[in-house]
């Protein structure tokens, strides 16, 4: 890569980067007023800061895009402001070239997305809400990785899996007498919760009451009261704290008992949308180095810049969530708001440069 190119690639990184870390310090600060609020004598005000700690990975990935199209737009203002794009221009540079190095630029920062996504949120997420679990540790146990415990009146109850939707495996019950006898014990290799009950399925019991151990079998039984359902919301594992694996795994899963599988096929297919979302946003870029708008001040190009970056995340929240209701499949429902922003982007393309969007034009 030339010197030039490495210069404006290097303006835009540090602009995006700059950008990304106020946001995260904003959205750190508005969810650590948040869990102060929660803040008790089981919860306390460590758990609260390292909960939040733990949930910046998910934050950043989640704000990338934006901080994209923000950054990149600043840095190539800040580089018009100062007359260095006329500079590079008069070096044989032109501003179409200029739009080509910022999308190689584009490219690193999907990669960088991508990675955050898939290994690095998901684990901080899941990390997080073992932090929240030890304000309940005295009805909840996560604190190993065979699964959890949970104290419900004289039972112990240890569950091997859990998933959203109020769905558990490989359940184990153990009641006690006041003596602290066992009395029964049960395995259920699956349960649901359904119409104010517990479903359980495939179920093996073993009495120990009196001399004898009694041992039966049971295809499917119901339990009124199983343990608090209040536990359920931090045992979850939600959709964006699952993994690509995670979440083929769960959406076959759903599929094979014939659930409601959408929400996770929508979070499935983010996993691809989002990262590419922010090479589009290198695109949306392209007025703002074009000579017909350079002479635009610097502070009104970077006012529109959080104009569009918080019209276009509202705008993506807002596809995401009208795709669950109005029923559009979650191929489609994922990569709408793209769709939407690349036809913007070639409508730009087309107006500045009269729709010659081929590799010619970045050689001019």
């Amino acid at each position: 890569m030339k010197i030039l190119d490495k210069y404006i690639a290097k303006q835009i990184l540090i602009s995006i980067f700059t950008i990304l870390g106020i946001l995260i310090v904003v959205v750190g600060l508005l969810d650590l007023v948040d869990e102060l609020k929660k803040v008790d004598a089981e919860y306390s005000l460590s758990l609260a800061f390292l909960y939040v700690l733990l949930n910046i990975p998910q934050n950043i990935y989640e704000v990338f895009p934006i901080a994209t199209l923000m950054g990149s737009l600043i840095g190539l203002s800040k580089l018009s402001s100062t007359s260095e794009l006329n500079a590079v221009k008069s070096s044989g540079i032109s501003f179409s070239k200029i739009i080509f190095i910022s999308l190689r630029a584009g490219l690193l920062i999907m990669l960088v997305t991508f990675l955050i996504g898939e290994f690095i949120a998901p684990k901080g997420q899941q990390l997080a809400n073992e932090v929240k679990n030890l304000s309940q540790s005295n009805r909840l146990s996560m604190k190993n990785t065979d699964g959890i415990w949970i104290k419900s009146k004289d039972s112990f109850i240890h569950i091997a899996k859990v998933f959203p939707d109020k769905i558990i495996e490989e359940v184990s019950l153990y009641r006690f007498n006041s003596k602290q006898q066992l009395m029964e014990s049960i395995y259920a290799e699956e349960g649901s919760y359904q119409d104010n009950r517990w479903i359980m399925k495939n179920i093996t019991s073993t009495s120990f009451e009196g001399k004898d151990v009694k041992v039966t079998s049971m295809e499917i039984t119901t339990f009124e009261e199983f343990f608090d359902l209040d536990l359920f919301d931090i045992m979850v594992v939600k959709p964006n704290q699952m993994t690509l694996f995670q979440l083929n795994q769960y959406i076959d899963y759903l599929k094979n008992n014939s659930m409601e599988a959408k929400m996770y096929e929508l979070a499935f297919w983010s996993k691809f949308s989002i990262p590419l979302s922010c090479l589009i946003m290198f695109l949306l870029t392209t007025p703002f180095v074009h000579s017909n708008i350079r002479s635009a001040s610097y502070g009104q190009r970077v006012f529109v810049g959080i104009l569009l970056g918080v019209g276009l995340f509202l705008f993506n929240q807002t596809m995401n969530n009208l795709s669950l209701i109005i029923d559009i499949p979650p191929l489609l429902g994922a990569f709408l708001p793209l769709i939407i922003l690349l036809i913007i982007s070639i409508l730009i393309f087309k107006k500045f440069y009269g729709f010659k969007l081929s590799p010619s034009m970045f050689s001019k």
